[in-house]
C-alpha cells in the first residue's frame, strides 16, 4: 500500500535577527518517518497532532498507513474511512481502501474504490492496471484483458508493464497469457527473465513447458552498430560448474569493473550485466566462450578496444588459475568465489 506523498514548497525569505527557528510540521515529519519505515515514531507525532486537530483528513490518512504498518488493521481502517468522509478528494485514500479490500477478497468493494480513484484522475496510467487486476481476480477475464490492453498500449508498454500483467495472469491461473506477456516483457528488458525465475507469482508455471522454454532461451540480438567481441578459452563453462564463470567474476572484481551481482545461470549459458553485457557458454569444440557487447554510444572505439582487451586478458589469467587443482590455487593465492 503506497504512502501519502507530501510535497513541500520551500520559500527563501530573510529572517529578522534573533528570530527563533520554526518548529517542523509534525505531519511532514511523520511522513518522513513512515518513508523511513519507522511507523511507531510517526504514530507518536500524529496522535499528538490529531488530538489538537481531529478533523485533519491528510493526517488521518497518514496515521491509517502507520497503523497498517504496525498491524493495527481495525484502527487503520477507521482512520482511513474517517479521512475519506472528511475529504473524499484524496485519491491516495481510495487507492489504499481498494488495496485493503483486495487483501480481504472483497472485489466489488475494491472496484468501487478504484472507480473513485479513477474519477479523481482519469489519466493516471495505473487505473487500467489496478482495475484490470481486480477484474481478473474476480474471474472476469474479458473486461480484465480489455483494461490490460489499454494499459499496455500506453505507459505500460515497457518491460515492467508487461511483467506486471504477466504476473497477474500467472497468479490467476491463465498460463498461456502469462507466458506470452512474459515473453514480451523479456523482449523489452531481458532481465525480466531472471526476475521471473525467483518470483513466487510464477511458481504455478514451474511445470509449464512453454515457460521452461522461455527461461532457457537467450534471444537477445545486439542493436545495429553495437560493440561486440567474442573470445574462446580452454576453461569450460560447464553449466556454471566449470572454471570459466568464477574466472570471469574474479576478473571483474580485480579490475573494479561494475556489474550486477545477480548473475543469470542456466545449463547452457550465463549472463552478467554491467556497463558490458557478458555472456558465457561452451562452444561445440568444448572450449568456453565469452561474448562481450555494449551499445555503440557507451564506448568510443578506442575505449572499447582498451576495456575489452584488458578484461579478456584478465579472464585468461584467472581461467588458467581456476583450471588448476584447488590446493594449487590456494597455494598461488588465487581468489575463490563461494
Amino acid at each position: 500500500m503506497r504512502n501519502l506523498l507530501v510535497t513541500l514548497a520551500i520559500l527563501t525569505v530573510p529572517l529578522p535577527a534573533l528570530h527563533l527557528a520554526a518548529q517542523p510540521d509534525p505531519v511532514v515529519r511523520a511522513q518522513e518517518l513512515i518513508e523511513a519505515e519507522e511507523p511507531e515514531q510517526a504514530l507518536t507525532l500524529l496522535d499528538a497532532h490529531l488530538r489538537r486537530h481531529p478533523a485533519d483528513a491528510p493526517a488521518l490518512l497518514l496515521r491509517s498507513t502507520a497503523r497498517f504498518m504496525t498491524g493495527e488493521l481495525a484502527a487503520g481502517r477507521r482512520d482511513l474511512e474517517r479521512s475519506l468522509d472528511l475529504d473524499p478528494s484524496q485519491r491516495q485514500g481510495w487507492l489504499n481502501l481498494a488495496a485493503l479490500a483486495v487483501t480481504e477478497e472483497r472485489y466489488a468493494d475494491a472496484l468501487d474504490a478504484f472507480d473513485r480513484a479513477e474519477r479523481l484522475d482519469p489519466a493516471a496510467p495505473e487505473n487500467d492496471l489496478n482495475i484490470g487486476t481486480v477484474r481478473l481476480l474476480a474471474g472476469e477475464l474479458e473486461p480484465a484483458a480489455e483494461r490490460f490492453g489499454r494499459y499496455l498500449a500506453g505507459d505500460g508498454d515497457t518491460g515492467d508493464g508487461y511483467y506486471l500483467v504477466a504476473s497477474n495472469y500467472a497468479m490467476a491461473g491463465y498460463e498461456a497469457l502469462a507466458v506470452e506477456h512474459l515473453r514480451q516483457a523479456i523482449e523489452r528488458n531481458e532481465r525480466a527473465r531472471l526476475r521471473a525465475r525467483t518470483d513466487p507469482n510464477f511458481s504455478a508455471l514451474d511445470r509449464n513447458p512453454r515457460f521452461a522454454e522461455l527461461l532457457a532461451a537467450d534471444r537477445y540480438r545486439p542493436p545495429i552498430g553495437a560493440h561486440s567481441v567474442r573470445r574462446s578459452f580452454g576453461a569450460r563453462y560447464g553449466g556454471g560448474k566449470g572454471p570459466l564463470l568464477p574466472a570471469v567474476l574474479d576478473a571483474l572484481q580485480l579490475g573494479d569493473r561494475p556489474f550486477d551481482p545477480r548473475v543469470e545461470v542456466t545449463d547452457g549459458w550465463a549472463l552478467i550485466w554491467g556497463d558490458l553485457r557478458i555472456k558465457l557458454a561452451d562452444a561445440a569444440d568444448g572450449r568456453g566462450v565469452v561474448e562481450l557487447t555494449a551499445p555503440a554510444q557507451s564506448f568510443t572505439p578506442a575505449e572499447w578496444a582498451a576495456t575489452t582487451d584488458a578484461l579478456l586478458r584478465r579472464i585468461a589469467q584467472r581461467a588458467a588459475v581456476r583450471s588448476v587443482k584447488p590446493d594449487k590455487e590456494e597455494a598461488d593465492g588465487g581468489m575463490r568465489t563461494p
